[in-house]
């Protein structure tokens, strides 16, 4: 979905629009990363960045230990990416609780010395406050980056078991936490010297990630955290009351806990499933939404509602979050805002926006007239 893009949109960009909309390669059910949360590219990045999130997600793919792997994106130097892991998440169990793959190999044989690559590990159960994992700049003890990857999904090398997988594995409680969501990887560039600094200019310099696995894998707020740590269980695990009856946020109509292209995608059907305009009304046929499909809160659920959806998703760039700030309610009361404007249509300031949109959208045919606000 992204590659239709990339001549248009500079690498970055593209990195960003992957992370919100295209799907997950090895879905949320899998012991590995869901999602490119945020990707901060350092001095001499570039590689791999194109392939962004599928080239960071799934598997690792290692390439043995004389030879690192090309299935990568190299952060650069002091380049910064966050991963997001839908269910199951991390969770703290007996030993290391997940592995951070790169490409580090030794050089000219087995026995040669490794060329590494170091990255400073953090996790954050809800990816704005992180905790580094301990280490020690000078031994480089728990920092990534320094393990030849072994597994790969051609030679059955099992990525979830450290002792054979390769990778560099950490222990949740090391810093006290029973589960992760967000696992956050900084190269520290001159602060931490390593083989990769020596190296000249380009598109591959940094820490370059190929995979992380969760090694405990599990929904904290369905059963407890395999490591009996009770007082943290009580304090961060989220309760089974509070998974199943979470509190209303508008825009996440499918209840997931945040907003994002799937919310779009269900208020789009609603505007077009043939109940009423009031939110009273909106589960009242095929598409059964609540009050949280009214994103601005006007009491109807409407084309309004698109744009906002998008600011509180942030899907639409900041410049266009301050006009929406600043245009009266009335004026997309009054229909003119249509939801194919704001998918884009016809307007070239939100092209970039409306792209996207489209690609994790299915568009009612146009003889669909939509309930008009």
């Amino acid at each position: 979905m992204c590659s239709s893009r990339r001549t248009a949109l500079r690498w970055l960009g593209a990195a960003v629009l992957c992370a919100l909309v295209v799907p997950a390669v090895g879905g949320a059910q899998d012991p590995f990363a869901d999602a490119v949360a945020s990707f901060m590219p350092g001095t001499g990045a570039g590689f791999g960045a194109d392939e962004l999130p599928g080239v960071v997600l799934g598997p690792p793919r290692g390439a043995g230990l004389v030879q690192g792997s090309f299935d990568v994106v190299s952060l650069g130097n002091e380049g910064v990416i966050v991963l997001r892991f839908d269910l199951p998440l991390i969770c703290d169990g007996p030993g290391p609780d997940f592995t951070v793959f790169e490409n580090a190999f030794h050089a000219g044989t087995p026995s040669g010395a490794v060329f590494a690559e170091y990255g400073i590990v953090a996790v954050s159960q809800d990816g704005e406050h992180f905790v580094e994992m301990p280490y020690d700049a000078v031994t480089h003890a728990g920092l990534a980056g320094q393990t030849p990857v072994l597994s790969a999904p051609d030679n059955g090398i099992d990525p979830l078991d450290p002792s054979v997988s390769g990778g560099d594995s950490f222990d949740l409680s090391a810093v006290g936490l029973p589960w992760a969501a967000y696992v956050r990887i900084t190269d520290p560039g001159a602060a931490i010297p390593d083989p990769g600094n020596q190296l000249p200019g380009g598109t591959q310099a940094g820490f370059d990630l190929d995979a992380i696995a969760a090694l405990h894998a599990c929904d904290p707020g369905v059963s407890a955290s395999p490591t009996p740590t009770s007082t943290l269980i009580s304090e961060a695990t989220p309760t089974p009351s509070a998974t199943i009856e979470p509190t209303a946020v508008p825009g996440d109509l499918n209840g997931n806990g945040r907003v994002d292209a799937a919310d779009l995608r269900q208020l789009i059907a609603e505007l077009y499933d043939g109940d009423g305009d009031d939110v009273a009304d909106a589960g009242g046929s095929t598409i059964a939404s609540g009050p949280e499909a009214d994103v601005n809160g006007d009491g109807r659920i409407t084309a309004a509602d698109i744009p906002a959806i998008g600011v509180v998703a942030g899907l639409v760039p900041a410049p266009h979050r301050r006009r929406l700030d600043a245009q009266p309610r009335e004026q997309n009361r009054a229909g003119v805002v249509s939801p194919l404007q704001w998918l884009g249509v016809g307007n070239p300031s939100r092209r970039r926006w409306g792209a996207a949109t489209r690609a994790a959208t299915t568009i009612p045919p146009p003889n669909a007239a939509p309930r008009r606000p």
